[in-house]
């Protein structure tokens, strides 16, 4: 009969603990990190310093047994695929099952550096486990278990504490998770758990507006060429003379219109629903908006648009799957839809990833070089929260003079102020002759310092103008 574990007596090692081996095992244990890590810097990306999921599957690859080796290299590969994941949301917001399906086509029309990360993700993921085998070989099971066991135990206790190493970009989701250690799968599940996630997956559901629209002061009779702008971030300066630098671009283009007028009224607090009300006079709960049959869909300014025989497109810089607007554009009635996808060689802001404003007013001006009944709407992107400093190049607008700091307040309104330069250059080409132009804000700007949004921004108020160019 054969001894059994209970039974069996043990010794301790007669060979002397070899701190080298130690220190050997420790760095196979955090191998797995590594090219994550090369990732993140290439793409700009957030991720912890050390991924906790790897530690025991590698401490299993650095044990002898054969049984726990296998089991090892089979969980570290499938603890890679919610560290993909969350570089993945934060290059792809909104990410799963189906935007998944919905980017497949667009992968090899996307940039380089994409290609290859996905390319780098999938091979690093097969080979990764059989490397570590591959080295683990000076290691014996007891200089394995020392190793892990203390890479365990103090990961797990900074995990705990959330300690960071750098502050993140909270430009994307996910991106805030520049943890010291922590745990990929975990920060992926309470991603997918928060009430922003669990929302996309509510079908929407829709109420008359209770906020006044700017495309209710279009021209009697439609105007042949109409240009619909909703501006990112865009609230109303309480400062008069600021809000009026703001817009001065524009201000000193009055002769070029036939009517001009501007100020400023509520609106919603997120950006989908802004636009819905804007585009279909709606409110909404809930943003599965995919979710909604076409036939469930409100009848919107597009559609009726396109049934009187005017060519309608909606261009926005993000990826189609934020907000499901893959979707519920078509359904709202454009013919035509431009997304981040559509753009792969434009230039890239901060926000998102997304397509540069910039590199969009050229389109418009090409859009309307047709003699035809043509809509365009465009939601803009750049001045999005927490305003990129990077991203900023004009400087007309002295935070200073206004006494203002050189915080997100001043960064908010640089932004539209170099937004409205470019608006205003677009203004001048022959291409827009004869074009009517709304335009309006999504909704106030989201500032850390809530007591700085009242005292800058007119409460719960957005910037709208409405003009015709000659």
């Amino acid at each position: 009969m054969s001894e059994s574990i209970w039974s069996k007596e043990y010794k301790l090692p007669s060979s002397p603990i070899k701190f080298n081996k130690i220190i050997y095992a420790i760095l196979l244990i955090l191998l797995p990190n590594l090219v994550f890590l090369v990732i993140s810097l290439i793409t700009t990306t957030s991720r912890p310093l050390i991924n906790i999921d790897y530690v025991i599957p590698v401490i299993f690859i650095l044990l002898k047994n054969k049984l726990l080796k296998w089991l090892g290299i089979i969980s570290l590969a499938i603890m890679t695929i919610p560290d993909i994941a969350m570089f993945v949301i934060q290059l792809f917001p909104f990410m799963d099952l189906q935007g998944v399906l919905y980017l497949a086509p667009f992968i090899l029309e996307g940039p380089i550096r994409y290609i290859i990360f996905i390319l780098a993700a999938f091979i690093y993921t097969f080979l990764l486990p059989f490397l570590i085998k591959s080295f683990s070989k000076p290691i014996d099971s007891l200089h394995a278990l020392i190793a892990g066991s203390s890479v365990l135990l103090l990961t797990y206790l900074i995990s705990m504490s959330d300690i960071e190493y750098s502050a993140g970009s909270k430009l994307t989701f996910g991106s805030e998770n520049n943890y010291i250690a922590a745990s990929q799968t975990e920060l992926y599940i309470e991603l997918q758990d928060s009430v922003f996630f669990k929302e996309a997956g509510v079908m929407t559901s829709f109420s008359p507006s209770q906020f006044n629209r700017v495309v209710s002061k279009l021209d009697k009779p439609l105007n042949d060429k109409i240009l619909l702008i909703i501006v990112e971030s865009l609230g109303a300066a309480s400062n008069p003379g600021l809000q009026k630098e703001i817009l001065e671009p524009l201000n000193q283009q009055q002769y070029l219109f036939d009517h001009y007028d501007n100020g400023f009224f509520e609106a919603p607090t997120f950006t989908v629903g802004a636009e819905i009300k804007e585009l279909c006079a709606k409110d909404i709960r809930g943003f599965g908006l995919r979710l909604v049959p076409d036939s469930s869909f409100p009848l919107c300014l597009p559609k009726i648009l396109a049934n009187q025989g005017y060519q309608t497109t909606a261009l926005h810089g993000a990826s189609g799957k934020l907000y499901d607007r893959f979707s519920w554009y078509r359904k709202a009635g454009f013919k035509e839809v431009i997304l981040s996808e559509n753009l792969v060689e434009a230039e890239r802001c901060s926000a998102f990833n997304g397509v540069c404003d910039d590199e969009v007013f050229p389109i418009i001006k090409k859009y309307f070089e047709d003699d035809r009944k043509a809509f365009f709407y465009w939601m803009t992107l750049t001045s999005h929260a927490p305003y990129a400093k990077k991203d900023i190049y004009s400087k007309r607008l002295d935070c200073k003079y206004y006494d203002i700091e050189d915080n997100e307040v001043c960064r908010n309104m640089t932004l539209q102020a170099q937004f409205f330069e470019g608006l205003a250059k677009l203004n001048t080409l022959p291409e827009m002759k004869g074009v009517e132009v709304i335009l309006v804000g999504d909704h106030v700007p989201p500032l850390i310092d809530g007591a700085i949004k009242i005292k800058e921004y007119e409460h719960l108020s957005v910037t709208w103008l409405h003009y015709k160019i000659k």
